[in-house]
């Protein structure tokens, strides 16, 4: 009887911290969706913006109505770059601001890049390189685990309730990370690279 309760309270602290996912991140950032797409709300130098969440992205990118938004009237043209984007090779300049925030994470005399013919800002890949970034469509927020805090490979997964005791689902209940080019899906494991197939 006593191995019983061990093992049953095993798996009902197991299953707490799978859960309470807050507990072991260090930040929770809302989003709201539309055609697809993540979207954050995001503070550049005190004033909330914005941003598509991209981890494609390699930068923070703000586009013109952002620049305007922030004062900005001048800029030093010796900081002119060109960058790839998904429509090919653009101008664009590198500027500093004084702050950046998105949820807890703050980043100070951070630089972004102004891309003018971009039509949303981004925040990309590269604001959050100290964490993993886990979505968690359910809750409608983007999680936020310190590297090295978490050992991705060997998180439990929990079994799936029998029929008769499943809860009404109303959201996906997908989480899902990407770190190095790579994507987790919660319950699934990594997702493989799928090359095309050749006809």
């Amino acid at each position: 009887m006593k191995c019983r309760l061990s093992i049953a309270s095993f798996f009902i602290l197991i299953m707490t911290l799978i859960c309470l996912s807050d507990a072991i991140a260090e930040d929770s950032i809302p989003f709201s969706e539309r055609a697809g797409l993540k979207y954050v709300t995001v503070q550049v130098n005190n004033i909330p913006l914005e941003f598509v969440f991209d981890t494609g992205a390699n930068h923070v990118v703000i586009n013109t109505d952002t620049l305007q938004r922030l004062g900005i009237a001048e800029f030093d043209n010796t900081r002119k770059i060109q960058s790839n984007t998904a429509g090919g090779l653009v101008d664009g300049y590198i500027l500093t601001m004084n702050s950046i925030q998105a949820g807890a994470t703050i980043k100070y005399n951070y630089d972004v890049t102004y891309i003018p013919t971009s039509p949303a800002n981004l925040l990309g890949a590269t604001f959050f390189s100290n964490f993993n970034c886990y979505i968690d469509e359910d809750k409608g927020v983007i999680r936020l685990i310190p590297k090295g805090g978490t050992n991705l490979n060997n998180m439990p997964q929990p079994s799936p309730p029998p029929d008769s005791l499943e809860r009404q689902r109303t959201g996906s209940e997908r989480i899902e990370v990407e770190m190095d080019g790579k994507k987790y899906i919660y319950g699934k494991g990594w997702e493989e690279d799928k090359e095309p197939q050749q006809q």
